[in-house]
């Protein structure tokens, strides 16, 4: 026969596990395969039209951490032979960045230029940067941004 005290434990357990499943959020996977290609950067530059955003909050913390992305395998991955590098967004709407760099270091921007995001690396390593392009808001997924990567300074 069930208890008062065992119905109650009962249904705070629950509560837990129901609180714990709200709140998780799925971690970005730097190593997946990318979903919309590999962006390969050239003296010249290199650009690349994308769909921004998704419904996932920026899991990371840190300046510019903000907006929702696709979740879970980059949009891109940019190549890098080493030196300069630039990675930004320029759309129409308020997108934020998300780059994992070849040894695995977090860096976001949301606001960089207007409401484009972009990170610039001084001297950047050799290697894949794995990129996620958000939106400001969960309702803008799905919009048109374009991804350049180039060795220097962007060119907004």
């Amino acid at each position: 026969m069930l208890t008062l005290l065992t119905v109650r434990r009962t249904l705070a357990l629950a509560g837990v596990v129901a609180l714990c499943a709200a709140t998780a959020v799925a971690q970005p996977r730097p190593n997946a395969a990318p979903t919309a290609g590999t962006l390969t950067v050239s003296p010249d530059g290199a650009s690349m039209a994308v769909s921004a955003g998704g419904s996932e909050r920026n899991p990371m913390t840190g300046s510019g951490c903000s907006g929702y992305i696709a979740s879970g395998a980059p949009l891109v991955a940019v190549q890098h032979s080493g030196g300069p590098l630039s990675i930004y967004v320029t759309s129409g709407i308020d997108t934020t960045l998300l780059v994992a760099d070849p040894a695995g270091r977090w860096q976001c921007s949301d606001d960089a230029n207007d409401s484009n995001p972009g990170i610039t690396f001084d001297s950047a390593a050799a290697g894949t940067y794995a990129v996620w392009i958000g939106t400001f808001s969960p309702d803008a997924a799905g919009a048109s941004a374009t991804l350049h990567a180039i060795r220097g300074q962007p060119r907004w």
